[in-house]
């Protein structure tokens, strides 16, 4: 009979465009995590964007589930579209879904996540190698193998029906003239008909079931390259050399100044065509552009001031925050 619930861990969510704790991201349970936190005799709980996974104990204080050993795999949902626009990405192939994890040490998650391909329960596996014919090796990821089959000419991809439950496959490539590197894939029907943007993966350890374990899933904020672009039709041409953009607020905002390149027409490639800034032909136009990336936030940073003849136009110029895809803005300057 269970007498209580203690903690076996927490999960918390910081990220540094919000600075510092935030419910950014909800947790999803899948089934199969529903069926082993039964048997471990646990439930879960959310809080103000915390995961709390709790553990029944008798009278005495022991677990009356099996935990010790126990995989317990979550989904991460971001609550805000526009989380993977203010979040810094990841080193991962196209298609992969990150995979958060204590397997390098029990009481704390990876530097960093490694990516997964996340399927239903009977993925069909395209190769990336074209050459046929075309060698599919399907093993777990210990290295025992589960099956292989080959793809003849004919044969864009072949459908693995060997998963009796929820799980990760390895699956290598081999063909005439070379071998491709070795692709994960997470076989969960819940998650892969769920849109998550991430999974959550804990063992539990002898000492989590003993005295819980704090985590916390961290994330860096997207850097981006500010340009600002001024379209003005000025009286003079020292009105337009004038022109300037400084950073003012690096000592109220206890960061390190940025500075500002000043560029005329024409620009680089990947830069704003000036034919899209003034149609007609009939302003000047001059570019401010960061000369370091510059990490988005929530709030902030301030002080980024344009000036014309020693006066304060703007003071303080638009950021990306979290809806805009780049860092580029216009600004038109009406009087001369």
């Amino acid at each position: 009979m269970i007498s209580a619930y203690r903690t076996l861990w927490t999960v918390a969510v910081r990220h540094d465009f919000r600075g510092g704790a935030c419910d950014d991201l909800a947790f999803i349970v899948p089934a199969a995590t529903r069926d082993a936190l039964a048997g471990m005799r646990a439930l879960v709980r959310e809080r103000d964007g915390v995961l709390h996974v709790l553990i029944g104990v008798d009278s005495d204080g022991e677990p009356l589930g099996e935990c010790t050993g126990r995989r317990l795999l979550f989904g991460l949902a971001p609550r805000d579209g526009c989380f993977t626009q203010y979040t810094a990405p990841f080193a991962l192939a196209a298609g992969e879904t990150p995979l958060f994890a204590n397997a390098a040490s029990p009481d704390a998650l990876d530097a960093a996540p490694r990516g997964v391909e996340l399927c239903g329960p009977q993925p069909q596996i395209t190769p990336r190698l074209a050459a046929r014919p075309l060698d599919l090796h399907i093993a777990t990821p210990a290295g025992t193998p589960l099956t292989s089959a080959q793809l003849r000419a004919t044969d864009a991809s072949w459908t693995f029906r060997g998963a009796s439950e929820p799980g990760e496959i390895v699956v290598s490539e081999a063909a005439a003239g070379g071998l491709n590197a070795p692709r994960h894939l997470l076989i969960e029907p819940t998650l892969a008909a769920t849109p998550v943007w991430g999974l959550l993966s804990l063992t539990a350890s002898a000492d989590h079931v003993a005295t819980g374990c704090a985590f916390t899933l961290h994330f860096s904020a997207r850097s981006d390259r500010l340009r600002y672009y001024v379209v003005v039709k000025p009286a003079s041409d020292a009105d337009f050399d004038s022109i300037q953009v400084l950073d003012k607020g690096a000592a109220s905002d206890a960061r390190t100044p940025v500075a500002f390149t000043r560029q005329l027409p024409p620009f680089a490639a990947d830069r704003l065509a000036p034919a899209l800034l003034d149609a007609g032909g009939t302003r000047k136009i001059v570019l401010f552009e960061a000369t370091t990336p510059i990490a988005r936030r929530a709030r902030g940073p301030h002080g980024f001031e344009l000036h014309r003849n020693g006066e304060v136009l703007i003071g303080n110029l638009p950021q990306p925050g979290a809806e805009r895809s780049d860092a580029q803005f216009i600004v038109h300057l009406s009087k001369p």
